[in-house]
């Protein structure tokens, strides 16, 4: 293959840094698997400014929004978000497998934000980052807790955007696992940023001991060396959804 066609092959299918673009529509794929159910009740957790929660409403509009963001920068989008729209109920919480209190280590990039610090590894391939991080206290509680304390709505479906605590939350949503959640759509990671963080292989053996199976991988990306680094990964519950 000539050069200047193989550049353009690589610039159609790689991103930056030769992140494999993804061919897949994990909201896409989600509807196809749900197809035929009517989902009442999602959880955004780590929502941010809700544009993640947006495009799940629009995959499943009769679903009411469950959104945990205990990050400050947030909370007018989110309350606005909310009054503006009867399904999205904003939790400005963290989740994790204890309720209290826990310190958030916020980020100058609120996109790294995270209960864990940064580590060695995150320093070397992000330093506009790490000299940026301020602890501070917020409220925590655990997904099956907080589904007790409000009338046990269903988590058909979870997202998790958590850089790292996925596992932390998702060892205090044992009964919902069980109870409700049919797919779950999160963030992993493949090599640790974050100290203690947790990595895909510890919350893919975790799911799986509740029915779920890996279902795809999306948007993998890598550092500029060509490390693998994270992606976002759906999980089904092969004991109640056919695939």
């Amino acid at each position: 293959m000539a050069k200047p066609a193989k550049a353009l092959l690589n610039r159609l299918i790689l991103g930056r840094h030769g992140n494999l673009a993804s061919l897949g529509d994990h909201y896409a794929d989600m509807q196809k698997l749900l197809q035929g159910r009517t989902i009442t009740g999602l959880m955004d957790a780590g929502a941010s400014d809700g544009r993640v929660t947006r495009k799940f409403l629009r995959a499943f509009p009769q679903a009411s929004a469950y959104l945990f963001e205990p990050h400050p920068t947030y909370r007018e989008k989110l309350q606005a978000y909310a009054k503006a729209d009867h399904r999205i109920h904003p939790q400005f919480v963290a989740l994790s497998n204890a309720a209290g209190e826990l310190t958030l280590n916020l980020n100058q990039q609120t996109g790294m934000t995270s209960i864990f610090a940064t580590n060695k590894l995150s320093a070397e391939l992000f330093p506009e980052g790490e000299n940026s991080q301020q602890p501070t206290t917020v409220p925590v509680t655990t997904i099956d807790i907080w589904r007790e304390q409000n009338g046990n709505p269903p988590f058909e479906i979870m997202k998790f955007d958590l850089q790292a605590a996925e596992l932390k939350a998702l060892r205090g949503a044992s009964r919902t696992l069980t109870e409700s959640t049919l797919v779950i759509y999160t963030e992993v990671f493949f090599n640790p940023l974050y100290e203690d963080g947790a990595l895909f292989s510890q919350i893919d053996l975790l799911l799986r001991e509740y029915g779920f199976s890996l279902f795809n991988i999306y948007k993998p990306k890598a550092s500029k060396q060509g490390m693998l680094l994270w992606a976002n990964a759906v999980y089904v519950n092969t004991d109640k959804v056919k695939i």
